[in-house]
């Protein structure tokens, strides 16, 4: 009998896990909650310093690279990071779901009798219960 207990226990703590990273797939997607912030990559940028006064002297040139105020995004970083951050936060929570997936099913093993037939149709038939 303790084993059907600690089946039943099992199978609601993996449905419990389950629908906690469901949950929280849920919060993500409609913007009450932030993922992890995993990625933290710096945007791409263009120095057009570089480009601008190709007929000026080199002091004039210096001068610009000086400023380093020609610097232009032309993928902000939040761009590249909220993707993958909510590409790992998906993945995951696929692996949280999972886990809670085999935890219920171990469960289920400990709860659901082994039948055994043995012999021709109808002569012998027993059931037997997993020993812990």
């Amino acid at each position: 009998m303790g084993e059907k207990v600690l089946g039943y226990i099992l199978i609601a703590l993996g449905v419990i896990v389950m629908l906690l990273a469901t949950f929280s797939v849920y919060q993500v997607f409609t913007n009450k909650s932030q993922p992890v912030n995993i990625f933290n990559l710096p945007g791409i940028s263009i120095d057009m310093s570089d480009l601008v006064g190709s007929d000026l002297s080199p002091e004039e040139i210096a001068q610009l690279r000086e400023q380093k105020s020609l610097k232009t995004d032309l993928i902000s970083p939040e761009i590249i990071n909220k993707p993958l951050n909510l590409i790992a936060h998906i993945l995951f929570m696929g692996f949280i779901l999972n886990v809670g997936f085999k935890v219920a099913a171990l469960g289920v093993g400990l709860v659901r009798p082994i039948n055994v037939k043995l012999g021709k149709v109808g002569e012998v038939s027993t059931t037997l219960t997993p020993k812990a």
